[in-house]
């Protein structure tokens, strides 16, 4: 979503800028706003933080600054910091109730040439900090006036195309040969066929990038709408393999991500949407949200080799994306003699998951319309009416009526009488409390 000039100038004039201005002023410090914030700032889009550069000093000019106005800071290096991060808590902004501010020291002797020195053409511009508010105010059709743009970003904005400054800032850092595919989908932007042919030239350097970085490239590119074009493209020159060698050797199934991104959700489960898409939001370590987890599991077709080496996911993803794969292939095993009650079997085996694995089931295996339906009927006249009527009895009922112990044995005997709940079994506290009581006899017995 795109933010109003308003919004940009309510932005830049507010307290916290206005402060700035002062600190700076009264410092005698010429403070620039960079990169990103820049492009941002052209292209209307919303600002998550906002990043100034400056000639010397980034770190004592932050920790003043963010003691003058009462907030926090961090240094965002380990060794040799030369940036600084402020945080600022409005709470008389509800649209930006966080404002983030970066400051960092220039990497070069000037400001062009630290520019010269960045990612991409359209993140190596400057604008000095005062004359920030003519250009939010410039005519969109004028070409806005104090822009310092020593590699012509401001060309390529218009053009809609990503450009490297030069070879060298690929050897500086080759993060940057997947860093262009991200910008490439979160812009829809296209990359020069210069640029396409130096990630070509050195798609061998990104072995010497930390595998965390890379998955977080990766996984930015995967949280677009359609990243499926844009993986094609890192695949056509090769790069894909460097960040997923398992690929190589994979027929690697592009019908099945398109699936899911032209329909994630499939129509009839489209009553729960609003759960659904809740469910793929949330994060599973790392910042890694599920949604993308399913379209990785996708592209690597099942083939999870080494995936937790090469990407750093967390245990707790891996271990999701893995019961993704078992749970359609118990999916696509029975789908064609599903009856009630596997249905409810599946559901109580994956209880948690139940939408990641069919989605990712509906994708990767095309399952027929007409058993989703007998899935999403089942699911409507047994599970969700348990779920809405909650557990008939606790934990806490357990110890008190049957003198149990804390531990997994009371998980067990819950889990059991939920899933006899799911079967219409069970419908009351009491019958609940009999099933349990026999369940205690029976062990014991067998014990």
């Amino acid at each position: 979503m795109n933010i109003t000039t308003q919004t940009l100038q309510d932005l830049f004039s507010n307290q916290t800028m206005q402060a700035l201005a002062h600190f700076a002023d009264k410092r005698g410090v010429q403070l620039y706003l960079v990169g990103g914030s820049v492009r941002d700032l052209l292209l209307k889009r919303q600002m998550t933080d906002i990043d100034f550069a400056l000639a010397s000093n980034a770190i004592r000019f932050a920790k003043a600054f963010a003691a003058s106005i009462n907030a926090a800071w961090v240094a965002l290096e380990k060794n040799h910091p030369t940036t600084a991060r402020v945080i600022v808590k409005q709470h008389n902004t509800p649209q930006f109730p966080t404002l983030s501010m970066d400051f960092a020291q220039f990497r070069a002797a000037s400001l062009t040439e630290d520019l010269r020195l960045r990612d991409l053409t359209i993140n190596a511009m400057a604008i000095a900090f005062e004359n920030v508010e003519s250009v939010i105010n410039s005519p969109c059709e004028q070409k806005p006036p104090h822009v310092i743009d020593p590699c012509g970003g401001i060309t390529d904005l218009e053009r809609g195309l990503l450009q490297f400054p030069s070879e060298q800032v690929i050897r500086a850092d080759p993060a940057r040969l997947l860093r262009i595919y991200r910008f490439a989908a979160q812009l829809d932007f296209k990359i020069s066929e210069g640029a396409s042919d130096l990630v070509t030239k050195h798609r061998s350097l990104l072995s010497n990038v930390a595998s965390e970085r890379c998955r977080d490239e990766l996984m930015k590119i995967l949280s677009v709408k359609k990243a499926t074009p844009y993986l094609q493209q890192m695949e056509a020159v090769g790069l894909l393999a460097q960040v997923l060698p398992s690929i190589k050797a994979t027929c690697i199934p592009w019908r099945s991500l398109e699936n899911f991104e032209d329909s994630p959700i499939p129509i009839e489960f489209h009553v729960y949407r609003k759960k659904i898409n809740s469910y793929l939001r949330e994060k599973l370590g790392d910042g890694v949200r599920r949604r993308s987890l399913i379209k990785l599991s996708l592209l690597l077709e099942g083939n999870l080799t080494d995936v937790d080496v090469y990407l750093r996911l967390s245990r707790k993803a891996t271990q999701w994306m893995k019961i993704l794969l078992s749970g359609s292939e118990v999916l696509k095993n029975k789908s064609r003699r599903l009856t009630e009650k596997r249905i409810i079997h599946f559901f109580c085996t994956y209880t948690s998951d139940r939408w990641g694995v069919l989605l990712y089931a509906v994708a990767s295996h095309s399952i027929d319309p007409a058993l989703l339906k007998q899935v999403a009927d089942t699911y409507d006249k047994r599970i969700l009416p348990v779920y809405r009527q909650g557990r008939l009895i606790s934990g806490k009922d357990l110890i008190k009526n049957f003198k149990l112990k804390k531990g997994k044995r009371i998980g067990k005997l819950l889990k059991e009488i939920e899933r006899r709940q799911f079967y219409g079994h069970i419908r009351t506290r009491e019958e609940a409390l009999d099933t349990v009581a026999a369940l205690i006899q029976w062990s014991n017995r067998s014990s």
